[in-house]
């Protein structure tokens, strides 16, 4: 079986290190996979040579022939219906049609969600949506998760002087909640134990940087590094707009033992549907995450709870789990064609 996936671009995004990891998980279990993309590959992500094709430009005729071409973006799933010989595959890591700053091509996006392409979704909730919406199967592939990387330090360290609280994504990128989240924590850097935020983002802007000039900043940092940064603090605070596709970040975190506060949407109802490792509030409610942060920093045990809980719930993801899930779909493919 040869498939395909079709990338727009290979900049360090959770994005496209979730393609990535698709495609290695898919080669480990004997798939001929590979990702195609005009960018170079980077060398972000390790290994990323040995399955990664830069091609003039995403068009089917470079592409070659393939037995599954996977389309993961909305403008890629129309080349993907058009490589030779293959089926087409539709990766949905959000429903673009929600995001506003692109109310202007929602009529496109629409428009592809409805080609005959099989629909791959990283959450339930996107497969109930996609479901609902075009009236097309769509099938849940559990995010990857690599676990010899995303682990628990060896032992917890409760500090009464300072609190660590992790806050990932652009500040720029409305949906990730991170301009948000910084104008609600911004009074708890005053308070007893401080706040000291830490902040991983792909940048650095001039306002941010203004705003909290005392944060803690990793810009770029590659993957390899996120789990020990990860380890480092006390608590994950993930607060995007209903947009979210999943929150990969807050995964990670959970599989770190970390306790995580995120906005109560769908995406983290899916992952965590009884609160047992998170405490959610309502998105873009300033005073509830204060109040969250607050009762966290007060309370090591409840931390210690909330993490181990997101231990458990970490442990029912992986990299051989979303392989198999993949094969699964792409094997039924095969053999209704």
């Amino acid at each position: 079986m040869k498939v395909v996936y079709i990338l727009n671009g290979s900049a360090l995004y959770g994005g496209v290190k979730v393609v990535y990891q698709h495609v290695r998980a898919l080669r480990r279990l004997g798939v001929d996979a590979e990702v195609v993309s005009p960018d170079p590959p980077g060398t972000w992500f390790e290994g990323v040579e040995a399955f990664y094709r830069q091609v003039p430009g995403p068009a089917p005729e470079v592409i070659g022939p393939a037995d599954v071409a996977v389309g993961t973006v909305y403008f890629t799933v129309p080349v993907a219906t058009r490589v030779d010989g293959a089926r087409p595959a539709h990766l949905c890591q959000c429903y673009e049609g929600m995001y506003e700053p692109a109310r202007d091509q929602w009529p496109q996006i629409d428009a592809v969600y409805r080609l005959p392409a099989v629909k791959l979704a990283v959450s339930p909730h996107l497969v109930e949506l996609i479901a609902r919406r075009f009236g097309q199967p769509c099938h849940w592939i559990p995010q990857p998760l690599e676990h010899d990387l995303f682990y628990p330090p060896a032992a917890e360290e409760i500090r009464e002087d300072r609190f660590r609280v992790l806050v990932s994504g652009q500040w720029s990128l409305e949906v990730k909640g991170v301009e948000r989240a910084l104008r609600a924590l911004r009074p708890l850097a005053r308070e007893t134990p401080p706040l000291e935020l830490v902040r991983l983002s792909q940048d650095a802007p001039d306002e941010e940087v203004a705003f909290w000039p005392e944060a803690e900043r990793h810009v770029q940092l590659p993957p390899a590094r996120v789990p020990e940064l990860v380890r480092s603090v006390d608590l994950y605070v993930g607060v995007p707009s209903e947009v979210e596709g999943f929150g990969l970040s807050a995964l990670e975190a959970m599989s770190c033992g970390r306790p995580t506060v995120l906005s109560d949407i769908r995406a983290t109802r899916c992952l965590d549907p009884h609160d047992e490792a998170s405490v959610k509030i309502p998105s873009g409610d300033a005073e509830s995450l204060r109040r969250a942060v607050r009762r966290l920093r007060d309370r090591p045990d409840l931390r210690r709870r909330l993490g181990a809980a997101g231990r458990r719930i970490a442990s029912g993801f992986s990299e051989e789990r979303t392989g198999r899930a993949l094969v699964a779909v792409f094997e039924s493919l095969l053999d209704k064609r």
